[in-house]
């Protein structure tokens, strides 16, 4: 292994491995807590020093596509057969994970219980080192190994938490799909390999892309929508979060490599409206639900609808910035428990990042989803992004939660540095990745809705108290929440159980009705051997 890779991963297990053999006995956790940040810290550190050391180059984005798609030669040593490699593609990620797991070990006292928190930091430097590898894995068998190892840990982690006959049928549904997913990627793997067996090198095939497309849907949840966390506690939010975000994050690598030519026009399509299906229906659920912690999931799915919408268009710049997004946006909005007007000020900058309006990181990101001059499916996702921004608004500005003074002081010091330092990361990568750092996007698109986004809560709770106020937000919320419940039934996947347990005693009854029709005294099968026996008896002379 590099030691590009080898410093930053050594590290975190390495401290992984301190923290469970000071806590063998009694429970030390401020040594803990300082070893676990010491490590993110340096990894967080180590992934931005790389793109100022003058002895690598950081692949762009551009070339790194090209060579995929196969319309360049794969561009130098560091590609081909190697296990990871560093580019345009990878290192937003690696430098999200990095954000990532220093905000969630900054803020963990606002949320985290102190008996279970040694544990907790573990799997969070576990988590993170294997996402770490997973993210700039240069061939789809390590990134499926690394799948294997994120469900094995998601597992192991159920049954520490809940007894196994009590753990939630939707969470081993969302399991089960992300498992199928798994499976259709090796399948990807094989046809790769039958297809060129010889020149292999790295990824995948143009016939295989198909199956891995779709794989990388199931594994985000969006064919079919599924949530493994829609119920989550506040003390058990960070760890879960940890899993359910870098486990995504390293689907999004897979599909910018993925060379869209071997797909076919009717797949598109099919793939283009489970995307946009699953966008609009995070989003709605992340308008919709009681408090940020149990609904971040549903933003998830929104977002992740959005990177699968960029990737079917070919727009890799538009993936990577709706794709960091997932880690330094959704995390600190659900993490954001603790309120007072400063931090209220830092919320809203995290949402304001995420907005893409002209000069903010994701503006270029608005180029993977609509164009000029508006369509139908332009209009959903400007939507889509309504909802999600006023869904924001109103989580980070929720009267709910613990106020700011109730911290210990060290806590009050942590507490605003990870969203600074989130905040800081989301910028960096804005301006490094990307051959605009600082574009307009798609003015009226993103105007639009952060309007939108801003009003919406606005005039849920100003709202005239007229007559046909009240009769049109009357309608317009049952339809809402029509389409919610409809998507709650869709999501729980007991109709597929019910559908399944139906064909199964259907095909009994049939197997069953004929068992008993041929099988049965006087049936069709002793009638057979009967006139067998006569024919026979016939025709050997027996009864002549």
């Amino acid at each position: 292994m590099n030691l590009i890779w080898s410093v930053p991963v050594g590290v975190l297990l390495a401290s992984g491995v301190i923290i469970l053999l000071i806590n063998r006995g009694s429970s030390n956790i401020g040594a803990s807590w300082f070893i676990a940040i010491l490590a993110g810290v340096f990894a967080w550190g180590w992934t931005v020093y790389l793109y100022f050391r003058p002895d690598i180059t950081i692949l762009p984005l551009s070339e790194v596509v090209s060579a995929y798609s196969g319309q360049t030669a794969i561009p130098g040593p560091f590609y081909g057969s190697n296990l990871f490699v560093l580019d345009g593609i990878s290192y937003p990620y690696m430098t999200a994970i990095s954000a990532l797991l220093v905000f969630l070990l900054l803020t963990s006292a606002s949320y985290i219980e102190a008996q279970t928190a040694p544990r907790v930091w573990f799997f969070y430097l576990l988590i993170a080192a294997i996402g770490y590898l997973s993210v700039s894995a240069n061939d789809v068998r390590f990134i499926i190994y690394g799948w294997v190892v994120f469900d094995a840990i998601d597992m192991a982690v159920q049954y520490i938490r809940t007894r196994p006959n009590s753990i939630p049928r939707s969470f081993l549904s969302a399991v089960g799909v992300r498992f199928v997913g798994t499976l259709l990627a090796a399948s990807s793997l094989a046809l790769s390999i039958s297809e060129s067996p010889s020149d292999f090198h790295a990824f995948i095939s143009l016939n295989g892309g198909a199956y891995l497309f779709t794989a990388c849907a199931l594994r985000m949840g969006i064919m079919p929508v599924s949530q493994p966390y829609s119920e989550m506690s506040d003390s058990r939010a960070g760890l879960g979060m940890m899993l359910r975000l870098v486990s995504v994050l390293t689907v999004m690598p897979v599909m910018s490599r993925i060379p869209l030519s071997g797909l076919q026009p009717n797949l598109v399509v099919l793939l283009f409206i489970a995307g946009s299906f699953a966008s609009l229906t995070g989003a709605i659920g992340w308008l919709l639900s009681g408090n940020s912690i149990s609904g971040i999931t549903y933003a998830v799915l929104a977002i992740c609808g959005m990177t699968f919408i960029c990737a079917l268009r070919g727009n890799q710049e538009a993936l990577i910035v709706w794709g960091v997004s997932i880690a330094l946006t959704c995390a600190p909005l659900a993490i954001y428990q603790v309120r007072n007007t400063f931090m209220n000020v830092l919320a809203f900058m995290v949402v304001l990042c995420f907005s893409g309006l002209p000069y903010t990181p994701n503006a270029i990101g608005w180029f993977g989803l609509v164009h000029e001059p508006f369509m139908l499916q332009d209009a959903v996702f400007i939507i889509v992004m309504i909802f999600l921004i006023g869904g924001s608004v109103i989580h980070v500005f929720r009267s709910e939660g613990r106020k700011f003074s109730e911290l210990e002081p060290w806590m009050r010091s942590v507490y605003p540095i990870g969203f600074v330092a989130v905040i800081a990361t989301h910028v960096f990568i804005g301006v490094i990745s990307f051959r605009q750092p600082f574009s307009l996007g798609v003015i009226p698109g993103s105007v639009a809705a952060f309007l939108g986004g801003i009003m919406l809560p606005l005039s849920l709770r100003f709202m005239p108290e007229s007559r046909r106020t009240q009769n049109a937000a009357a309608w317009g919320q049952a339809l809402i929440s029509f389409f919610w419940n409809v998507m709650q039934r869709l999501m729980d996947m007991d109709w597929l159980l019910f559908i399944g347990s139906w064909c199964g005693r259907f095909v009994r009854k049939v197997f069953l009705s004929l068992s008993s029709v041929l099988e049965n005294n006087g049936g069709l099968i002793w009638e057979f051997l009967l006139l067998l026996l006569l024919v026979a008896a016939v025709f050997g002379g027996g009864l002549l």
